[in-house]
């Protein structure tokens, strides 16, 4: 019996897949910045935007792999109403046990800026305003204990040699107050000889969150991730294969990249099923058909029947519009113009599905699906989604306009 390879392929989230195709411009720009950084010049930061599995998280993980022992890096990843501050204070926590092998004088640095970062703020529901559990050390600059931080970490870690890199993962989270306060510091740090690496992920959004700071944040260099190309996709599937000692079938390969569509992720998934269903030296056409019914499912599952099932008649109205428009933002006025009602009928509309995880503004006056691939899954799907009650509404809207709440 042929003993078989172990499996190449990572569907896990944010895992870095065995071929990275398809960015070849973002890795270019991470090998630059990070030989910059280790020659002492100033690296320019990186902002990585895009749709969730696209790979932006894994291009931050390359870029620290890239700047290696030349770097200390601090990972920030954002979470919704968290303070940034507080995810810096815990960033650093997680850094001092990576440390026990470097000079004290920089563990006593890091241990000086745990302590200097602000402590929590929490905001009081109902726009009460804020609660602060402790008051900053200045009350005339309560984000200078943040600035000072990072200013000290950065020289200790100079000191040493090395040089000290920052990554904010899911960006579009942060507070702009704190977030500006790093790019400052990350600023000025350019001109003090010991410059900081920024590198940066978030949804498309990202870019409207940048444009809230200073003036310099848009002299960063941005990258929007999209999904990959057909000869990509196959690159990814079949050198992995083939460095592992099997071959795939011609046909095999067309029909994972028909399921895949050019989304990272999908491909990881499709074809970590098929790895594992293949027995002898070659990956059939036999071995992806018998996974594909189960990988859609599992799929469809968790990315969208969960999110659409529980839709009400007048957003699932939306949704289907929306999908009509084909992938990508589209303008408001565009989906509405299909509905045949004013963009300002979709008012409440938007908001809901906003809030619910379906749909985002990428920027403003536009619409766009927050998962990927969702306007296939739709087309797809569509008589379970365009019930009676869904058409009758949409002729009551287009009548009426969003004077109905159901």
């Amino acid at each position: 019996m042929i003993q078989k390879a172990s499996n190449p392929f990572q569907p896990a989230p944010g895992a870095s897949p065995p071929e990275l195709v398809g960015r070849s411009s973002e890795l270019a720009a991470i090998w630059d910045a990070t030989e910059r950084a280790k020659s002492g010049s100033v690296p320019t930061p990186l902002v990585f935007t895009g749709l969730r599995g696209i790979g932006k998280t894994v291009l931050l993980t390359r870029l620290i792999d890239s700047a290696g022992a030349h770097a200390v890096p601090i990972r920030l990843e954002v979470e919704s109403e968290v303070p940034l501050s507080d995810v810096v204070q815990d960033a650093i926590a997680r850094l001092l046990p990576t440390l026990r092998s470097v000079p004290k004088k920089l563990l006593a640095a890091v241990d000086a800026a745990l302590r200097l970062v602000p402590k929590l703020n929490y905001e009081l529901p109902n726009e009460l305003g804020a609660l602060s559990l402790e008051a900053p050390a200045d009350d005339r600059a309560p984000h200078l204990p943040l600035r000072t931080a990072i200013e000290s970490l950065n020289a200790a870690v100079s000191s040493i040699g090395r040089f000290l890199v920052i990554t904010i993962d899911e960006i579009h989270d942060a507070d702009i107050a704190s977030l500006r306060t790093i790019a400052a510091g990350v600023h000025q740090s350019a001109a003090s000889g010991n410059p900081i690496l920024l590198a940066c992920a978030g949804l498309p959004q990202t870019v409207e969150v940048i444009a809230k700071l200073r003036t310099y944040a848009h002299r960063w260099d941005r990258f929007e991730l999209d999904l990959l190309r057909g000869p990509e996709v196959a690159q990814a599937i079949r050198l992995p294969i083939e460095r592992n000692g099997a071959t795939i079938d011609r046909a095999a390969l067309d029909l994972l990249i028909e399921q895949c569509a050019g989304y990272p992720f999908f491909v990881q998934k499709y074809a970590s099923a098929a790895w594992t269903a293949h027995r002898g030296r070659s990956i059939t056409l036999a071995d992806v058909e018998r996974v594909v019914p189960g990988v859609r499912a599992g799929i469809e599952k968790a990315f969208y029947r969960d999110a659409f099932d529980d839709l009400s008649p007048r957003e699932r109205m939306l949704v289907i519009a929306l999908a009509d428009l084909g992938p990508g933002a589209h303008e408001l006025r565009a989906v509405s113009g299909a509905l045949g009602v004013g963009s300002m009928a979709l008012g409440s509309i938007r908001t809901r599905l906003i809030k619910k995880g379906v749909v985002f503004a990428p920027r403003a006056g536009y619409l766009q699906f927050r998962i990927p691939l969702a306007e296939r899954y739709v087309a797809d799907h569509r008589e379970a989604y365009e019930t009676p009650d869904v058409i009758a509404y949409r002729k009551a809207f287009r009548r009426d306009g969003d004077t109905h709440e159901r």
